[in-house]
Order: structure tokens, then C-alpha cells, then sequence
């Protein structure tokens, strides 16, 4: 994830989220979880083991960060839960009321829609695609037979783990690693993060 919430020492920013209705994202990584009514929930978890890290630096930067969004795009656009330093690890807990937010607040790409209105929407789907079944890598897809279902897609271009409130069917086989039945680990090369088309990774579900 391209962090927008940095501290010139510290240059990090560390976050994990609470879902509504009680339920909470578990994450080893950063982790972007789009839900079926459309918010979305962002998790990164750093280290924040050194001296020189300032907590309250750190949270002050990014109660500004946040209220000044909220200024320009109102209060339920981004929204923190709880922000937290303990045992050396600092989390940070945000919701997004949708992609668009989540685009603009970090600067990066993620499309969340059915395959269909992916296409009209401009996007390309010539990459080459692994068909993933039980949770696990199955084989290659065929991109046209992919490009021509009415399935759900999340369409990003970050350094994450994807996941979906449904299960994987299909993901863009370069920079992926299927970590469970909804999950997937996308391990995008730093010079790849910058949001162009041949960056961007693909995870079809049902």
C-alpha cells in the first residue's frame, strides 16, 4: 500500500481495521477487504521498534490527515477506529465508504464491480490468469473466458493481501499468491506501485 500517512524519520504507516457489525479483520499484512455493500477496510501492520518513532507524532499526523479529508469529502468518507502502539507493533484502524475514497485517500487504484462493468469502465483483461479452486492454484484460465463472465472483480495495484466476502475464482497469475479460499497475497514490485494498467492485478470471485 502506498503510504500516504508517513512521518519524515518513520516514513511508515501502520494499520489494521474493525469491520462493522462486530466482526474484525484479522491480518498478518497489509490487507485490503472490500465488503459487499461497497466500504471498504484497510489493514497495515509495521514495526515501531526504534527510538526515535514518536507515537504521538505519529497519530496527530494522522488525525490531521484524516480531518482534513473529512473537510473536503464529509465525515463518513474515511473514518478511523483505533489507532494503537504495543509490543513494538503500531496499528492503525480505518474504514473507507468506498473505493473512490479509498483511491483517493491513498493514491492508488482499486476497482471493485462485476467483470462487465469493469470493461465499460476501460479495463483490459489480456493478462494471463490462474483459475484457483478449494482455495488453490489450479491451473491457467483462459483471459477471454474470464473476460466474459458476470462474476465480481477487485481490480488494485498495490502491495497487499486481497480479501473478498465470497470466494476466489480466478486471479491475474503474475504477482499473486492464493492464501485461502477469499484471500489472495499480491507481492508487487515497489517500481510496479504506480497504478499503471501493466501493474495492475486482477482477483475474480463469485
Amino acid at each position: 500500500m502506498k503510504k500516504l500517512f508517513s512521518i519524515s524519520l518513520a516514513c511508515l504507516i501502520m494499520a489494521g481495521l474493525l469491520i462493522g457489525c462486530g466482526k474484525s479483520l484479522e491480518a498478518d499484512r497489509d490487507t485490503v477487504y472490500v465488503q459487499k455493500k461497497g466500504t471498504v477496510v484497510s489493514a497495515a501492520i509495521a514495526d515501531f521498534d526504534k527510538d526515535y518513532y514518536d507515537e504521538e507524532e505519529l497519530k496527530k499526523y494522522i488525525d490531521e490527515r484524516v480531518g482534513d479529508y473529512q473537510e473536503e469529502h464529509g465525515k463518513n468518507s474515511v473514518s478511523i477506529d483505533k489507532f494503537s502502539v504495543e509490543e513494538g507493533v503500531a496499528k492503525l484502524f480505518i474504514k473507507y465508504s468506498g473505493c473512490k475514497e479509498y483511491e483517493d485517500f491513498n493514491g492508488v487504484t482499486l476497482f471493485s464491480g462485476t467483470v462487465p462493468q469493469a470493461l465499460a469502465e476501460g479495463y483490459g483483461f489480456d493478462a494471463e490468469f490462474t483459475e484457483i479452486e478449494d482455495g488453490k492454484a489450479a491451473g491457467s484460465a483462459d483471459s477471454k473466458a474470464v473476460s466474459e463472465t458476470d462474476a465480481k472483480v477487485i481490480i488494485l495495484s498495490e502491495k497487499v493481501d486481497v480479501k473478498v466476502d465470497g470466494t476466489i475464482r480466478y486471479v491475474s497469475s503474475q504477482y499473486t499468491t492464493i492464501k485461502a479460499k477469499d484471500t489472495v497475497s499480491i507481492q508487487l514490485p515497489e517500481e510496479a506501485e504506480d497504478g499503471e494498467e501493466s501493474a495492475l492485478v486482477y482477483v475474480v470471485y463469485e
